[in-house]
């Protein structure tokens, strides 16, 4: 028979599992997936702070999240340079809704 705090414990950690698999699935759904982030930030045009609003994250996790998916951030490589790339890749990356 289990004491009232080793159930406490069970439940604690069983509603830990559940909540990073949450967040997990949000990441997944929301700044971790290229057409979501890329239809967030080129077609869009949010900036990167509202994106961070919209996910409930830091600037820093979406600057990290667009460097991983390889979205350029235009002020890394310029202004004319992130137009360019936009419009090549506008047709091959499906736009997402919110």
């Amino acid at each position: 028979m289990l004491n009232k705090q080793e159930k406490i414990n069970r439940q604690m950690k069983k509603a830990r599992k559940a909540r990073k698999s949450q967040l997990s699935q949000r990441i997944k759904d929301t700044y971790g997936n290229k057409e979501w982030l890329f239809s967030r930030r080129c077609i869009d045009k949010l900036s990167l702070d509202k994106i961070a609003e919209i996910c409930k994250v830091e600037y820093d996790v979406i600057w990290e999240a667009l460097k991983k998916l390889g979205i350029p951030i235009s002020i890394m490589v310029g202004r004319d340079e992130w137009w360019n790339w936009v419009e090549k890749y506008e047709k091959k990356i499906a736009y997402r809704k919110l």
